[in-house]
């Protein structure tokens, strides 16, 4: 049970976001990392915000690229909730149990160019102060441009912030 209380349905402003996210996401359920939130609306809409533009809009970086992200971040900041939830997604999206456990390991088993991104996402999360030119090098040769650049950073960021969120606030698993 979160430890803090949910948003109250009948405030048209949170029902409003529900509905917004049902639409969007087409689970049938809204997770319960944004209902951990709701309870001040403009807090959880910037929070939707942030998903639909980092995580879920189309670009250059594959969708699988950024819920890896996900994966590797919440797994090095022990949290829990985003561990298994971000997993559950990548296997929907085709990603097995092996694949998944490599992601919570090293990346052996994955291609250079994205265990690249792997790393650098684990790198700037442990200790973003530390990021050189260097790192950016290697991410251009492997074919990433600035753009991109800042859309992975901004994957960790995000996940960051969702990891306490979620952590801080006591959100549980989905049913």
């Amino acid at each position: 049970m979160p430890f803090v209380k949910e948003g109250d349905e009948s405030n048209p402003d949170v029902s409003s976001l529900y509905k917004e996210i049902d639409d969007e996401l087409k689970i049938g359920k809204i997770p319960n990392i944004l209902k951990t939130t709701s309870i001040d609306p403009p807090i959880a809409k910037w929070f939707w915000d942030g998903v639909k533009i980092i995580l879920l809009r189309e670009s250059s970086i594959p969708r699988t690229l950024k819920e890896s992200i996900a994966v590797v971040v919440s797994n090095a900041n022990s949290c829990n909730y985003c561990t298994q939830a971000h997993s559950m997604l990548l296997q929907l999206m085709g990603f097995d149990e092996d694949k998944i456990n490599d992601l919570k390991n090293d990346f052996e088993n994955f291609p250079e160019k994205e265990k690249a991104v792997l790393n650098y996402a684990l790198k700037i999360n442990n200790s973003a102060n530390k990021t050189t030119a260097e790192d950016h090098r290697i991410l251009n040769e492997l074919g990433y441009d600035d753009k991109q650049i800042v859309e992975i950073t901004s994957v960790v960021a995000a996940f960051n912030w969702a990891n306490i969120i979620a952590d801080a606030l006591g959100t549980d698993m989905e049913a």
